[in-house]
């Protein structure tokens, strides 16, 4: 295996990671996709963002990450909806046993 050639997909992997993360902070903080990313949302509170032009809207933060990941099953129920629920639930389940068995009936393979 050629090292450059690792580096260099490693690099190009990273780099299009960080672009597309940057992308998603500052998509979802502007007013125009509100109806996207916090559906059910829309219809407890309305947009306070929409009038002025606000330049924290365009710089990319990590802010809802710790929020996402300290979110309950009841907040997300509360918010999103049941098939929120279920779709983490799916998530879940498939990242927690399926590795194994994935990992497991692969392994006699590279053996």
């Amino acid at each position: 295996m050629k090292v450059g050639g690792l580096l260099t997909s490693a690099g190009i992997n990273i780099g299009l990671c960080v672009l597309f993360f940057s992308l998603y902070s500052i998509l979802r903080k502007q007013p125009q996709n509100v109806k996207v990313y916090f559906g059910r949302r829309i219809a407890e509170e309305h947009n306070r963002l929409r009038e002025a032009f606000i330049l924290e809207r365009f710089v990319p933060s990590t802010r809802w990450i710790v929020t996402s990941v300290r979110c309950t099953e009841d907040e997300i129920l509360a918010i999103a909806g049941l098939d929120a629920v279920v779709f983490n639930r799916i998530l879940v389940f498939r990242y927690a046993y399926l590795y194994f068995i994935t990992c497991g009936a692969s392994a006699p393979h590279y053996y």
